[in-house]
């Protein structure tokens, strides 16, 4: 017999997509916790579950659903609570599922709690903080939500608000209690991170559409003003907030990790005007040949669709040549995913799929192949590495990120989990780089 909901006190959380959401099911958890709930050590355990979904794939759409269909038939007593961004434009279909008892959206996240109580949420939900990120040596923070660029594959833009972005006040409390927890590392990010600061103008003391005085480097600034021994990382930035002043602040500051993550999508110029993409190739390359003029062995990281509707053999072949003149530390490819409602769903011209898998397998190559020749050039050097908090599974080894995203597998106590620590590097293969403690 399963208990009334209000009765139900365990949960567990499963998290599916982006470092946002990954910030958004924490903060809910902190919320449960101080709200009586206990959080159950599986799914198994629990009374109620949430799944917080995504969207951005039609891959993603698959595994959210499949995650809510295979929880309910598990375990018939269970609670599930669907949120994140697939309920946003789904809501009547996922509430079709067995044994979903709340849908609720991303913007009453923070009233959750109140829900699951059967309490009258407050006017306003609660803002969503975090205090710590369970088992994990980095946290993510999330500063900004929202995004108004209207590229044509995709559907966030769809599934979350406008524009909104975190106060500093509240970002700096948020990061100094982090700190104080013991994280060495914290994770800016957003739906569109560089757009902080957008809807602050004329507010919070901002005067007019000035990016100097609304910014993200405005953010940076209070930001290196907080004492404490840790470094910060942005995670994906759009080409257009790739600003002079911003690549010049990361150029003199320590603190700011040497990596950027900057999306391209294509190479081709014809595919990024179909993808509604504000910028030509050659102004993708110039500003990258920019950040690595001024900031030495920073890494940049991007990502590629391939098979875009009318995308051409010949169309492929410039993103491919223009990835290897790029040389990114690393590449993530996604194969196109039509999403319902976006303007290239309705795009005559698909690729197949056994095109698009051809071309995926051809990108991989190159993007191994660069990722592997930026590694090498660290061989013999000291990289400062933040030690995960758990071993690899497969070869017993510590392992962890240099500041300029390279991931290290070296021997060494298991005390130094969660520290940064200086590890020379020694070996680099395809898809490993092996380094030795140094202290």
């Amino acid at each position: 017999m399963s208990l009334p909901i209000k009765e139900r006190r365990r949960f567990y959380i499963h998290t599916l997509g982006c470092k946002v959401n990954q910030y958004e099911s924490q903060a809910i958890r902190e919320l449960l916790a101080a709200s009586g709930f206990e959080e159950a050590p599986s799914k198994d355990d629990a009374d109620i579950c949430i799944v917080n979904t995504c969207t951005v794939t039609a891959e993603a759409d698959r595994e959210s659903k499949q995650v809510i269909g295979a929880l309910g038939k598990k375990n018939p007593s269970v609670a599930i609570v669907a949120t994140g961004c697939l309920v946003e434009r789904e809501a009547a279909f996922v509430a079709l599922f067995p044994n979903v008892s709340h849908i609720v959206r991303n913007a009453d996240k923070g009233s959750i709690a109140d829900i699951l109580k059967r309490i009258q949420p407050l006017p306003q939900p609660r803002e969503l903080r975090v205090s710590d990120f369970k088992s994990r040596s980095r946290a993510y923070l999330k500063i900004q939500d929202g995004c108004r660029n209207r590229c044509s594959y995709c559907k966030v833009c769809l599934v979350r608000s406008d524009l909104r972005s975190k106060p500093i006040p509240s970002i700096l409390d948020e990061i100094s209690i982090l700190v104080d927890n013991g994280f060495k590392e914290i994770v800016l990010t957003g739906i569109c991170l560089g757009a902080w600061g957008i809807d602050l103008y004329d507010k919070e003391g901002f005067e007019g559409p000035d990016t100097n005085k609304a910014s993200l480097v405005s953010v940076l600034k209070a930001i290196d003003k907080l004492p404490g021994d840790f470094r910060l990382r942005l995670s994906s930035i759009e080409p257009k907030y790739v600003t002079d002043e911003l690549i010049d602040f990361i150029a003199q500051n320590r603190r700011i990790c040497r990596h950027l993550h900057v999306p391209l999508q294509s190479g081709d110029d014809d595919i990024l005007r179909k993808m509604n993409r504000p910028y030509s190739s050659s102004e993708y390359m110039e500003i990258i040949n920019k950040i690595k003029g001024v900031i030495k062995d920073i890494a940049i990281t991007t990502d590629v669709i391939v098979g875009f509707p009318q995308e051409t053999d010949a169309m492929f072949r410039n993103t491919l040549e223009f990835v290897r003149a790029l040389q990114p530390s690393r590449t993530h490819i996604f194969t196109f995913s039509p999403r319902d409602g976006t303007a290239a769903f309705k795009m005559a011209g698909h690729v197949s799929e056994s095109v698009m898998k051809k071309r995926y397998d051809e990108l991989s190559v190159i993007a191994t192949e660069s990722a592997k020749a930026y590694r090498k050039k660290f061989i013999g050097r000291e990289l400062e590495i933040l030690v995960e908090t758990k071993r690899d599974a497969l070869t017993g080894l510590l392992n962890g990120y240099s500041d300029n995203y390279i991931k290290v597998f070296f021997e060494g106590p298991n005390d130094i989990m969660k520290k940064i620590v200086s590890v020379k590097i020694t070996a680099v293969n395809e898809i490993r780089t092996e380094g030795e403690y140094v202290r």
